[in-house]
């Protein structure tokens, strides 16, 4: 057992072939885990390397933004966590998100998925149903970012009966069914890739892509709570960081940096 947070069966480690430079060129693979992310964290906090990968075929405590669960049945989801080091900031952090986001959206297209989009700042749809979250969780060293635990979670052959009204699965919007293995390597070759170019300081064409994705909300009105605020307008682009920049109906530009977006 590992620190007591996680039941695991037949954990494997391999040294991955995907040809990629910073992500999944070590792979843990386990039949099933309480969450990805917490074991995640266990390995980061004992130096695990960047760009490690924790792929698991079912979660019984799967983990979602705000508290909420994600619905993880075995075998028939994409359950994985990333290990990431980046030397940057922490009001950088949401680059991250919006990075693995684009990475996923890209992937999906590239199997020939339609209506594909990007719901800042976690979330990838069919049309307007997740078929995807990512859960970014920060380990601090005094100002900087210690190291970053990336998390996704992809419903792939899960029936309707086995999603919230709202979600949908890979084999539902297309009709078939997928092959996990092969949609997590290619998953793991596009978080490479657009990590590559975060780190290469190249946000602003990171951001210009996730733009292309995001015609579900930007110039559309919109509604972001968090903690005891909330703020309702157009969404109209994305600032530097990530964020999402609203015109209240007062004219004011907001920037908001995270919560819960609601498309009105």
């Amino acid at each position: 057992m590992d620190d007591g947070i996680t039941r695991v069966f037949k954990k494997q480690e391999s040294k991955a072939n995907l040809g990629t430079k910073f992500v999944g060129l070590k792979i843990y693979a386990y039949d099933l885990v309480t969450s990805t992310n917490d074991l995640a964290h266990f390995l980061a906090r004992n130096n695990e390397p960047e760009g490690s990968v924790i792929f698991a075929k079912g979660q019984t405590q799967g983990k979602g933004r705000l508290g909420k669960s994600w619905v993880s049945p075995y075998g028939k989801g994409l359950y994985f966590s990333f290990i990431l080091r980046p030397d940057m900031p922490v009001d950088q952090a949401s680059r991250v998100t919006l990075t693995m986001a684009l990475a996923v959206a890209t992937a999906l297209t590239g199997m020939h998925v339609a209506d594909v989009t990007i719901k800042w700042p976690n979330d990838i749809l069919i049309g307007e149903k997740k078929v995807c979250g990512i859960l970014t969780e920060l380990s601090l060293l005094e100002d900087r970012i210690d190291y970053i635990v990336a998390g996704v979670g992809l419903n792939v052959n899960m029936a309707k009966g086995d999603l919230p009204k709202d979600a949908i699965s890979l084999k539902e919007a297309n009709g078939r069914e997928f092959d996990i293995a092969d949609l997590s390597h290619i998953i793991i070759k596009q978080i490479d890739h657009f990590y590559a170019l975060l780190l290469r300081h190249r946000f602003w064409d990171i951001i210009q892509k996730v733009k292309e994705y995001s015609g579900i909300i930007l110039g559309g009105r919109v509604k972001v709570s968090w903690e005891d605020r909330e703020v309702e307008g157009y969404a109209v682009d994305f600032g530097e960081n990530g964020s999402l920049i609203i015109r209240r109906d007062n004219g004011f530009l907001e920037k908001i940096s995270s919560g819960h977006l609601t498309k009105l």
